[in-house]
């Protein structure tokens, strides 16, 4: 699967493949071989080359955050579909917009924070997905009303399912 991940101005296309004892990642069609481990929640630890790396990472309402080396990183990623969506409907949609949450890689769905018919608001969490050993909430992009949920705690899910489909707030 492919992403953009942004850092701060900076976007870049990324996939990943998963190889004996790691990861190739391509940025930009540069292939890049990392060893990566997920030891907890929220931790990611790398080797490239002679070099080790320990990365906080976590949700926030408006996309990821990851510490390394004491350094905070607002990081955006979003996948080729939703991307995609994104440009059909002109951009990451207005308050009144609907919404299909997804996970762009497989997991398992661990907790749903949210029922059908529930009002939710922007960046409310909704869904835990395990991904990669790591649990991702994921959150709402804008206010509305569930819709529907088409998945169930302990669901294995594939890259681009649909979790959580949020419809606009109703105008009364």
């Amino acid at each position: 699967m492919a992403w953009e991940v942004t850092l701060g101005d900076r976007a870049r296309r990324m996939e990943v493949e998963e190889i004996e004892g790691g990861y190739r990642v391509i940025v930009d069609g540069e292939p890049v071989e990392v060893h990566a481990s997920f030891p907890q929640a929220g931790v990611l630890r790398m080797v490239h080359g002679a070099r080790s790396y320990s990365v906080d990472v976590r949700a926030t309402a408006d996309g990821q955050e990851a510490v390394l080396g004491g350094v905070r990183y607002d990081v955006g990623v979003i996948d080729e579909r939703d991307k995609a969506l994104r440009a059909l409907t002109g951009g990451a949609g207005g308050a009144g917009a609907g919404e299909v949450i997804s996970t762009s890689m497989p997991g398992k769905v661990v907790t749903l924070l949210v029922e059908v018919g529930e009002a939710v608001e922007a960046g409310q969490g909704c869904i835990v997905i395990e991904a990669m050993k790591m649990e991702n909430e994921l959150r709402a992009a804008h206010a509305g009303v569930v819709q529907s949920i088409p998945v169930a705690v302990g669901e294995a899910v594939e890259g681009g399912a649909e979790l959580v489909i949020i419809a606009p707030p109703s105008e009364e």
